[in-house]
């Protein structure tokens, strides 16, 4: 599953307002119950930048849903600038009440992100992107990739939490690691929430793997990967890429 409202390669505002809406409640359950291990992502995220940034630093959110818990893992660090970008009108209200936690200018766009990182025109200390980038091909992962790349300070830093098959393990493979997973543990979701998800992740999902997505790195122009977290279940995993 990934950010619901964001359908990459559309600009319709409305068709994502309506995936919004109709996913909404699936959408709670996810994170109420933590079922992608959103929460971990989001707390690395926040040991990343406390270690990483004594000074002031701004992040650019790819694709930023409601904002939740980026908001709670953000709350007391040096951010000075939070811009967060989603198709969807009903999510960009949502993350405006989440975010007034923040003690910083806020910025929320409606757009695309692919076309707001590539019309960026300012630096960006971090940029990070949740369960998002994976509905993209290879090439056009690596074209986004490159427009971050190009977008960011010299101390900054790319952050991707995306699912990553296991070395030499197809998409066919991880898929069904990922309905063994849903199956077991997402008791909360009705039949037909889980049906509906289920059919979301293998019509949409574009996993690569580890080596796949380090590659993809070098060929963007970063420096190198690290990895920095993966859930229980191995099927995400939370890598930075440094300029």
């Amino acid at each position: 599953m990934a950010d619901v409202s964001h359908e990459p390669g559309s600009s319709d505002h409305g068709k994502a307002a309506e995936i919004f809406r109709n996913q909404w409640e699936v959408y709670q359950k996810y994170l109420h119950h933590n079922y992608l291990s959103n929460r971990e992502a989001c707390e690395d995220l926040r040991q990343f930048v406390t270690n990483e940034f004594g000074r002031p630093y701004n992040l650019m959110d790819l694709a930023c849903g409601d904002a939740s818990a980026i908001a709670t893992a953000l709350r007391g660090t040096n951010i000075a600038h939070y811009r967060g970008v989603d198709l969807a009108p009903p999510a960009i209200a949502h993350a405006k009440r989440h975010l007034e936690m923040l003690p910083c200018e806020v910025e929320l766009e409606l757009a695309d992100f692919v076309e707001a990182v590539r019309d960026n025109s300012k630096p960006v200390d971090i940029a990070w992107v949740s369960l998002s980038l994976h509905h993209f091909p290879t090439p056009e992962k690596l074209s986004i990739m490159r427009a971050v790349r190009d977008l960011l300070s010299e101390d900054g830093a790319f952050l991707i939490y995306e699912p990553t098959c296991l070395d030499g393990e197809d998409r066919g493979d991880w898929l069904d690691r990922f309905e063994e997973a849903a199956r077991r543990d997402w008791a909360d979701l009705t039949p037909e929430e889980l049906a509906e998800s289920l059919n979301h992740v293998r019509t949409c999902d574009l996993p690569e793997s580890v080596s796949e997505w380090a590659a993809l790195g070098r060929q963007a122009g970063f420096s190198g990967m690290e990895e920095r977290y993966r859930e229980p279940w191995d099927l995400f995993r939370l890598l930075c890429y440094r300029p």
